[in-house]
């Protein structure tokens, strides 16, 4: 073998492995990449699958249904317990009557209805304000969307429209520490 052959096997040797590189880097390698990445894809679906199929309590599903259960309950007893609390102030002899956040008047217990004469018709939203005497109106409204506002308890005596002196003492609903969702308020003779 001449020098000549030699040196062209070395070449074509040469050319043939710079190709072979070539290939690995460009196509080989990439594409082994994208199996292993479509491996791991399908191994997390088949992970999904499984959590996703009821398999004796262990299962995604599972856990979903198992606290849907539990609000339900949780939702049953906070019924219960607004219905205890409603009929406990309701058969009260304390005057007392509710307010949403605004102030309008959304519930009142009996004695509160046979101390003003009026039905709830007659006081519902901000009609149960015409029981607070027409002179002391102003001052009380102030006081009263101050306490609101603040999402303090309320206390002020006042004169009524039908010439009594009442105390009225409010408590607010606290729904976290910047709301409220309105007022218990209780009336006392002053």
């Amino acid at each position: 073998m001449s020098t000549e052959d030699v040196t062209l096997m070395c070449t074509m040797l040469g050319s043939l492995l710079t190709f072979l590189a070539a290939v690995w880097v460009k196509v080989l390698k990439p594409a082994m990449k994208f199996i292993d990445k479509h491996d791991d894809v399908v191994g997390s679906i088949k992970t999904i699958e499984e959590e996703l199929t009821c398999n004796g309590g262990s299962s995604l599903k599972d856990a979903v249904v198992a606290l849907n259960v539990t609000c339900v309950r949780i939702e049953d007893r906070q019924t219960v317990m607004e219905q205890r609390t409603k009929a406990s102030l309701h058969y009260s002899k304390i005057p007392l009557f509710e307010t949403d956040d605004k102030g309008r008047l959304i519930w009142s217990n009996a004695a509160f209805r046979q101390l003003t004469g009026q039905s709830m018709t007659d006081i519902k939203g901000f009609d149960w304000l015409t029981y607070i005497h027409e002179d002391e109106r102003v001052e009380f409204l102030e006081e009263f969307n101050s306490c609101l506002s603040m999402s303090r308890k309320f206390s002020k005596e006042v004169d009524t429209s039908d010439g009594r002196n009442v105390r009225m003492t409010g408590y607010p609903y606290k729904l976290n520490d910047n709301k409220q969702g309105g007022f218990l308020i209780s009336l006392t003779e002053a």
